[in-house]
């Protein structure tokens, strides 16, 4: 028996009569799009089970940009509610702007998988924005928590500093001249924020507030300052912040 081919949907869109598009999340083979056709008698069962939040194992066939699905069997239901519902979407549209068809993220499907796992128990800013770090991670946009990459000095808490895709995380200049073009050209950071994020469950609630500033700011830097719709339905919630996620 061949193993499973787990598979979250993302994203589902009618497409022509009785057809559905899948936008897909895959283990291996990281997101891709299929398409499910379906005759008339069983297309509302099948395609009550083609939802977002679903763990499948799926079979498609073709090659190219649409694939067609030839099998899908359920094996666990996700029920985020209220304002986990709302985290999880944003969740997915993040993937699906983030990331190509065929790019393989294995690691980052299991950071997806836990997150879905804990927003089904209650809302958590704090999961959600670890599972940004683990995604920005993903996309070359990682932070070093330990040293600069400069000059590999230990990070000093009470300096900030800047991070640049071609470049990493730099202490940020003292001359007000270079410290406006260095946050033209990259994402301010304190350098107590990214000293706290080595024990996420110890942070402030002031540093998830600055963490979520952070990661909106990198977000645009990789999404080029197009906007996340479902970021606007996103309750930051940011007073309600627990200091453990």
């Amino acid at each position: 028996m061949s193993s499973p081919n787990l598979t979250y949907i993302l994203r589902r869109n009618p497409y022509r009569d009785n057809s559905l598009l899948l936008d897909c999340f895959n283990q291996t083979e990281g997101r891709l799009s299929i398409v499910a056709r379906f005759s008339r008698r069983q297309s509302n069962r099948s395609k009550g089970m083609l939802e977002p939040f679903r763990l499948l194992d799926m079979r498609w066939t073709g090659r190219g940009e649409v694939h067609t699905l030839l099998h899908a069997d359920e094996k666990r239901r996700h029920t985020p509610k209220q304002a986990a519902l709302i985290q999880a979407t944003y969740a997915n549209e993040l993937l699906l702007r983030v990331f190509q068809n065929g790019q393989d993220t294995p690691a980052l499907f299991s950071d997806y998988r836990r997150l879905l796992h804990q927003l089904e128990q209650a809302a958590s800013l704090p999961a959600l924005m670890q599972f940004e770090l683990l995604l920005l991670s993903a996309c070359g946009y990682e932070l070093n928590l330990w040293q600069d990459d400069a000059t590999q000095a230990a990070l000093r808490p009470e300096i900030s500093y800047h991070f640049q895709l071609e470049r990493g995380l730099l202490p940020l200049h003292t001359s007000e001249t270079r410290q406006h073009e260095q946050a033209q050209s990259g994402v301010l950071i304190p350098g107590a924020l990214l000293i706290a994020l080595r024990d996420p469950e110890k942070m402030q609630q002031e540093q998830w507030q600055q963490l979520r500033g952070v990661l909106d700011r990198m977000l645009s830097l990789q999404l080029n300052g197009k906007k996340l719709y479902a970021r606007q339905l996103l309750n930051l919630g940011i007073g309600q912040l627990r200091a453990t996620p």
